[in-house]
């Protein structure tokens, strides 16, 4: 068996449970053709690069399957006579698949993310705690665990910021002018 990955796009349009659905039905060509489905990784909705057919958003899907040549054409008919797919790509990945060992590297890989993830949520927790009344300040919308690891680095910045421009306002400068007693001229 071979390993390909299919990558579409349905219009920005259709309902979650037509997604669903049409996810479920290239899932399911993949299986009545005794092919074996690997992973399926929804990327969501994004900005096209271009209009497709009068769209500028579209919902991006990848499959990540093995089969045969067969069952990957038949995959590629249907998705072009659907209605709701925009765009796809088929890619051959590996001419000769041991799906065991390639779905032992897809648990490693989501072990190693859940894992980065969580030392994310640590390392923001713990800036969070030395910066918290700026943080919340910053974006008291933004709940901390709703924050990907980026924005959550990114508010961290802005907290530091914050705590060091309060601390500079607080120094007296240069610039504040004094009379002969010490104490600031009042205008």
């Amino acid at each position: 068996m071979r390993r390909y990955e299919t990558v579409f796009i349905l219009r920005s349009d259709l309902g979650e449970a037509q997604v669903k659905d049409s996810i479920k039905r290239f899932e399911g060509l993949v299986a009545a053709g005794g092919g074996e489905m690997l992973e399926t990784d929804e990327w969501g909705f994004r900005e096209l690069a271009y209009r497709i057919h009068n769209e500028r958003r579209g919902y991006y899907v990848r499959l990540d399957y093995a089969a045969s040549g067969p069952v990957m054409n038949e995959v590629e008919r249907n998705l072009k006579l659907s209605d709701s797919v925009l765009r796809y790509l088929s890619v051959l990945v590996d001419p000769e698949v041991d799906t065991a060992k390639v779905r032992a590297e897809i648990e490693a890989r989501l072990h190693r993310a859940a894992e980065a993830k969580a030392a994310a949520e640590a390392r923001m927790a713990a800036a969070a705690a030395t910066a918290a009344p700026p943080l919340a300040e910053a974006r008291p919308d933004a709940p901390l665990a709703d924050l990907s690891p980026e924005e959550a680095a990114g508010e961290a910045e802005v907290a530091q910021r914050a705590v060091s421009e309060q601390s500079q306002e607080a120094a007296p400068g240069p610039e504040t002018e004094t009379n002969p007693t010490g104490e600031p001229e009042q205008n």
